[in-house]
């Protein structure tokens, strides 16, 4: 709280050079019911209203340009493409087993603002992530601000309960586990023998 307080007073001296006058005054509690009742209106509703309610982290501004759309991926190497040109065009792979393989796993995939996300079975939808993208949610969920050094499997995990997904996230979160030097500096030492010990008996 006085961190967020020191914040407000700091934003506040950077605006008050632009104004010729301002007040800051307390609104008393039975004055404000109107914002009370809109701060607690979400914990009236049951978890299931929010089950399909898709969580969408932000990676870039939200702020478009003038004539400027959300980008869809071109890329031809991207996992995405094919979902794209599925739901958007309609347009599917020559191999008939392709294109079958194709519209079983489209069902489990939506389109949300030309985004793509997966229907997750646990709770809402997961954003569907670019490998680059994929990289920068590793790097911060495990060694960011709130970052604990979580193992590969449970790392995944939390990944998964952040809100994002992409085919390898098993392997990428396993492998940069493996790789990151703070880990491999504050792990336990493991005591078991590389080798099977064979027992040899005296002469």
């Amino acid at each position: 709280m006085e961190v967020y307080i020191d914040d407000m007073v700091v934003k506040s001296k950077k605006v008050e050079d632009h104004f010729s006058s301002f007040d800051i005054d307390q609104i008393r509690r039975d004055l404000n019911t109107h914002a009370d009742a809109l701060a607690s209106l979400g914990s009236n509703f049951s978890p299931a209203v929010f089950d399909k309610i898709p969580i969408v982290h932000l990676l870039e501004p939200t702020i478009e340009k003038p004539g400027q759309t959300c980008p869809i991926n071109e890329d031809t190497n991207s996992w995405t493409k094919p979902y794209y040109d599925w739901f958007l065009q309609g347009i599917l792979s020559k191999d008939r087993h392709e294109a079958r393989a194709l519209r079983i796993k489209a069902s489990t995939y939506t389109i949300i603002n030309n985004m793509l996300f997966k229907k997750s079975l646990a709770g809402p939808y997961l954003r569907c992530l670019e490998r680059h993208e994929a990289k920068q949610v590793i790097e911060d969920i495990h060694d960011g601000y709130c970052g604990n050094h979580k193992g590969g499997r449970s790392l995944a995990s939390k990944v998964l309960r952040t809100g994002y997904f992409w085919p390898t996230l098993r392997a990428d979160c396993i492998a940069y586990s493996f790789k990151c030097e703070a880990c491999q500096l504050h792990s336990p030492f493991i005591h078991r023998p590389s080798k099977i010990l064979h027992s040899i008996s005296a002469p």
